[in-house]
């Protein structure tokens, strides 16, 4: 049975965790998903960002997440920069073009802002609160991209959709997800990852079962928005997390 892939996350562990969601949710104006809160230093936010979801996160996790990194397309670029300097004059630009900006996030996490040639501005007004509506894709860095190009493709199941010497581009569930080579001046990562699966259980028994299998979370439901999921490492150490909806797999629950 073909697993399929629906909803993705990009998932950043903050350490400043009232700014992270100020500069996503006033500076960048992206829309809230949900956001969840266990205990004072417990909690989460999680935004839409065009096709994938972006959630901020501060909860103990070991090993410690790194900084992390993603593309996001926009529909007006110069008009996202005008909001951002004006919200947050002290954001640091790393490189701005008329197609592609670089910054970093108040955590260090670099974001890349794309403006497509189909998407470029019209006469029509703009709405800033949604500026974010086509593709967005996270990138990981990998010690072996053939390697990990067999974990996410071969073990996972996620369709390859470009493939080059120093990198590689998946399909991965709405979003995309692109692996890149690391070198020594690579500072980003381990990051983490999530992808909502059709069949969390049947995935889990047959990752599980590989003697190559390295589990990062249990599986487990959660009460606060009600998932089924568990966690596991690629083979450079990012964190996967593969997630069904309770309500999605009732069925499959009572059968497993």
């Amino acid at each position: 049975m073909k697993i399929r892939f629906h909803e993705y996350r990009h998932i950043l562990h903050f350490h400043q965790y009232e700014e992270g969601v100020f500069f996503y949710r006033e500076v960048l104006g992206l829309q809230p998903n949900y956001n969840w809160a266990i205990v004072p230093q417990q909690k989460g936010y999680r935004f839409y960002m065009g096709t994938g979801r972006l959630e901020i996160v501060q909860y103990p996790f070991s090993p410690a997440q790194g900084r992390g990194e993603f593309k996001a397309d926009c529909v007006d670029l110069n008009l996202c920069m005008e909001r951002i300097l004006s919200e947050a004059p002290d954001t640091e630009i790393l490189e701005r073009g008329a197609a592609l900006v670089t910054l970093r996030d108040p955590d260090g996490n670099i974001v890349h802002l794309t403006q497509e040639k189909h998407m470029r501005r019209t006469e029509a007004p703009v709405d800033k609160t949604n500026m974010f509506v086509g593709n967005f894709t996270s990138i990981l860095y990998e010690k072996d991209l053939e390697q990990a190009k067999n974990f996410y493709c071969g073990q996972i199941g996620l369709e390859l959709l470009q493939s080059g010497r120093d990198m590689c581009l998946l399909q991965a569930g709405d979003a995309w997800l692109e692996l890149r080579k690391m070198t020594e001046e690579t500072e980003m990562g381990p990051s983490m990852v999530a992808f909502e699966a059709d069949s969390v259980n049947k995935l889990y028994d047959r990752l599980s079962a590989d003697a190559a299998y390295r589990e990062a979370g249990v599986l487990h439901d959660t009460d606060f928005d009600a998932r089924r999921l568990f966690q596991l490492y690629d083979p450079s150490g990012n964190v996967v997390e593969i997630y069904a909806y309770l309500r999605n797999v009732r069925e499959e629950i009572l059968l497993h």
